[in-house]
């Protein structure tokens, strides 16, 4: 097994509220990550210093979204993409849905 190795490793916020934290790493391909990546990406609630909106990848489930955190991190969402790419299109299109509320 190799080091994973940083894709993307990116913070930055989204005003008034939010914060946003991407990451990525290549890994090797296995049964856990089939597509030789495993990403994360989180919407933080700046103000109450709670995530708010979650992507990441790991089994069984694929690429998928956590939609009612921090009430319960248990409910996901599968996502219907193809890459980390579209997974992290989908994440910024649900974080800007939610900072405009």
């Amino acid at each position: 097994m190799t080091k994973a190795k940083v894709i993307l490793d990116l913070k930055f916020d989204i005003p008034e509220r939010y914060g946003v934290e991407l990451k990525v790493f290549e890994v090797d391909r296995s049964f856990k990550f089939p597509e030789g990546v495993r990403a994360r990406y989180v919407l933080i609630d700046m103000i109450d210093l709670i995530p708010r909106l979650l992507v990441d990848n790991h089994p069984p489930h694929g690429f998928h979204v956590h939609t009612q955190l921090p009430v319960n991190k248990n409910i996901r969402e599968k996502l219907h993409v193809k890459n980390y790419l579209e997974a992290l299109t989908e994440f910024m299109r649900l974080s800007w849905e939610i900072a405009k509320r």
